[in-house]
């Protein structure tokens, strides 16, 4: 049974007097960290917090340290440094083997907002646009993950449904593909539950077409 999602849905800004608890962490570079820091104030609250965890980012020595604990402790860790004023607006996470980060964000450009996509390898991406002149609808940051891509392969799929689709080319199942990248939002709290429902319906999609292979091939 699908949810109703509401892709009217607008943030009355990126930049508000105070942030809330998950907009704080949002600006964590590290995943593991900041899902390190969200577990404490769960359970310790704030003062659980240590400066290593909540660092938005780590000087070499530290993590070089951190990496030494495991791979995927390095993801996001070398994601470019976000300015004062930059904002990570969604956030996509990969079960690669560290744990790579794809960091969507949203800056000030004179009177308008501007868009970028970055990770860890300095890729090149095409955005569906640049600007805005308000903060991004659901639907319209729908838009834009969908209708962006890496300038530098050739892939299908957007932002997020393009690595579900490489993982089926290297002949791994629709659960493990759905498995391999998910996204994250601090700002559209709507944002995960839409795309669970996208690879709800993109995972039954591919088992369908499995399934008339293997029909086929019989």
């Amino acid at each position: 049974m699908s949810v109703q999602i509401d892709q009217n849905y607008r943030p009355v800004t990126y930049w508000p007097e105070a942030l809330d608890q998950e907009q704080l962490l949002s600006r964590i570079h590290g995943e593991a960290r900041r899902t390190i820091a969200r577990q404490i104030i769960a359970e310790e609250g704030v003062a659980g917090l240590n400066e290593f965890l909540t660092s938005e980012t780590l000087d070499d020595e530290d993590r070089r340290g951190w990496g030494l604990m495991h791979p995927d402790c390095m993801g996001g860790e070398y994601l470019p440094q976000m300015g004062a004023e930059d904002v990570e607006i969604a956030r996509i996470s990969l079960a690669s083997v560290m744990s790579d980060q794809i960091s969507i964000r949203a800056s000030h450009a004179g009177e308008k907002i501007r868009y970028a996509v970055l990770d860890e390898y300095e890729s090149n991406y095409e955005l569906a646009f640049t600007e805005s002149e308000q903060p991004l609808s659901l639907g319209e940051l729908i838009a834009l993950i969908d209708g962006s891509g890496s300038r530098d392969e050739e892939q299908r799929g957007g932002l997020l449904v393009c690595f579900w689709e490489n993982q089926i080319d290297w002949r791994n199942s629709p659960d493990e593909a759905v498995d391999f990248a998910w996204i994250q939002s601090a700002w559209y709290p709507e944002l995960t539950a839409h795309y669970e429902q996208v690879a709800s319906d993109w995972r039954e999609q591919k088992q369908q077409e499995l399934g008339n292979k293997k029909e086929a091939c019989a």
